[in-house]
């Protein structure tokens, strides 16, 4: 029950959507960290990509590293941030991943699982690489209060950490994961688009994929400090969905979009027309051969 209780569920789930359009895609993030690892600076503000040339450089490299041909613009970034919360709402169009082949578009989607590993900064707030700058202190400072927990004058005791997981884990695999923990890390996304979950909305003429990672981040320490428990927690995750316009299908990481003239599509109205008239025809000539013959009987 207590290794249960150290992860504490975000009171709001995060969310990462893929819009594709005719020559972009635009990606929308709202993400939202939770934790009482560290009391994090009171900060609300906007940034744009050309507002701030490290995280322009920062994402063009994290996303070229994939594709690249991939190219981000119009970036602009919401930050909020409390003492135990940091939300980041994030809208970029990526382009330069869209081809036509014939009569349909491949969009390349391998780019959609980069990582900023850059500490991007405003002000005194690290909204990336918040692990290394925010948690990995608390970590390191129980960790080594291990070594000297059976002491006779030792104040904390029986230290436990735990990272993704409810396994504990030493101290010292849990300082590199926090301190490698960024929140602008999208590597669960890694699966191959064509083994998401697919749907296609009748309603508004969309195809739809949808994956919810196995574990993106999560970390906790437990101690005994001074004949109390104390637990320190920080929860991470996010789902994501791509939507295209009309049926589309996936095959690995690209989307296959029929993007037609139209031709085709009146050939194939034509032949169905085509194909009812005849039956209609056929019809009245079958009835009124029948009622011929019922009247030469007569």
């Amino acid at each position: 029950m207590v290794i249960g209780s150290v992860f504490v569920a975000p009171a709001h789930a995060s969310a990462i959507t893929f819009d594709v359009g005719k020559d972009h895609v635009q990606v929308k993030m709202a993400l939202s960290l939770h934790q009482n690892m560290t009391t994090l600076p009171h900060q609300r503000s906007t940034i744009t990509l050309s507002q701030d040339s490290n995280m322009t450089t920062s994402f063009t490299q994290a996303l070229a590293k994939l594709e690249p041909t991939a190219t981000p613009s119009d970036a602009t970034l919401n930050i909020v941030s409390t003492n135990n919360l940091l939300n980041l709402t994030l809208t970029v169009d990526v382009a330069g991943i869209i081809d036509q082949h014939g009569d349909v578009a491949v969009v390349n989607m391998t780019w959609k699982s980069f990582q900023v590993t850059t500490d991007l900064r405003d002000g005194n707030l690290s909204y990336n690489a918040v692990g290394n700058r925010y948690f990995r202190p608390l970590v390191e400072f129980y960790a080594n209060a291990t070594k000297f927990e059976n002491t006779p004058n030792a104040t904390i005791r029986a230290v436990n950490f735990f990272v993704n997981g409810t396994e504990a884990v030493s101290g010292s695999v849990a300082e590199n994961a926090v301190g490698n923990f960024t929140l602008l890390d999208f590597r669960p996304l890694n699966l191959p688009i064509d083994q998401w979950t697919r749907t296609y909305n009748l309603s508004n003429n969309t195809t739809n994929w949808t994956y919810i990672p196995v574990t993106t981040f999560g970390a906790a320490v437990t101690a005994q400090q001074n004949n109390q428990t104390v637990k320190f927690s920080s929860d991470y995750s996010y789902d994501a969905e791509v939507t295209v316009p009309g049926l589309a299908r996936a095959s690995g990481n690209n989307l296959l979009i029929d993007i037609g003239s139209g031709g085709k599509e009146w050939v194939m109205a034509g032949i169905v027309v085509l194909a009812l008239a005849l039956g209609v025809i056929v019809q009245i000539l079958y009835r009124s051969r029948r009622k011929a013959i019922r009247l030469g009987h007569k």
